[in-house]
């Protein structure tokens, strides 16, 4: 089992480290730290440049919010002035906040359904382990953005059938119950089994200490889309690893070694700005 309460190549900050350090580790608290310096881009007013959502590691994230503002993290920042970042990111800094301070915590890969209504939403949170286990934190649920959407439980006790990890999500929709249409991404008109599938492979990257981006697809991956649904060969596959991933406190060392074909490759095709690119990883 790794150790979560170390940083991985992405939440490692490097000279970003003290600013990290005087960030209290609570978990509670942590959405209002994190909604105070990061912005998410359907949030941006109009105008507003999101390539910051690209950022992939924490230097990078926090090379830029320094820049703009130097003041320390607890502050909170002018709008203009913070990262601007998806769910993933959100998710990420928590997570670096959480392993500076010694705290195991890793991102997971699913689907939320308190944004919109009869939708589950392609979402990143933190899970965070305690004495009494795993719990959920969703740092993207400041006491605004529970306002906003008339959410009512704490985020860092987000109920495990308000979110479910891809796997979860995965087997739901193979026993019937749900829509595929109705997972994946409203506002861009994404949705399908074959988004469900590519989300089980970064859910299992992401517990294994690489935290992709939510546009990022590698292996079988790449060959699945809306106009390309998963070829029957690949069901079988994809339901296993959806089951060894739905348990509580999936060993992604264990998984890794039963199905090696979902491991991530050095490098993925992305869609950061809706067109596809090569990314090497290599590099980081």
């Amino acid at each position: 089992m790794l150790d979560y309460s170390r940083h991985s190549r992405w939440t490692e900050p490097g000279a970003f480290g003290a600013h990290l350090d005087d960030v209290p580790a609570d978990p509670s608290k942590l959405p209002e730290v994190v909604g105070d310096v990061m912005l998410h881009p359907f949030f941006a007013p109009t105008g507003t440049d999101c390539r910051d959502a690209t950022r992939r590691s924490i230097p990078e994230i926090l090379d830029a919010l320094i820049q703009r503002d130097g003041s320390p993290l607890t502050q909170r920042r002018e709008p203009s002035n913070r990262v601007i970042g998806t769910c993933r990111n959100y998710a990420l800094l928590a997570c670096a906040i959480l392993r500076q301070h010694g705290w195991p915590a890793r991102l997971r890969v699913g689907y939320a359904n308190y944004f919109a209504a009869d939708f589950w939403e392609d979402h990143w949170v933190c899970e965070y382990r305690t004495d009494d286990g795993w719990r959920l934190l969703d740092a993207e649920l400041s006491a605004a953005i529970r306002a906003r959407f008339c959410i009512a439980f704490d985020p860092d006790e987000v109920p495990r059938d308000r979110f479910l990890t891809a796997g979860r999500a995965w087997q739901k929709l193979r026993r019937g119950d749900g829509d595929p249409a109705r997972f994946g991404v409203s506002i861009l008109g994404i949705a399908g089994l074959w988004f469900v599938a590519g989300s089980l492979l970064r859910d299992l990257a992401a517990i294994g200490g690489e935290e992709m981006m939510p546009w990022d697809y590698w292996g079988p991956a790449r060959e699945f889309g809306s106009r390309r649904p998963i070829p029957p060969e690949w069901m079988d596959r994809l339901d296993n690893l959806a089951d060894d991933l739905a348990p509580l406190g999936p060993d992604p060392l264990a998984l890794l070694a039963k199905h090696p074909w979902a491991a991530l490759t050095p490098t993925v095709l992305s869609f950061p700005e809706g067109k596809p690119t090569e990314v090497s990883l290599n590099h980081w």
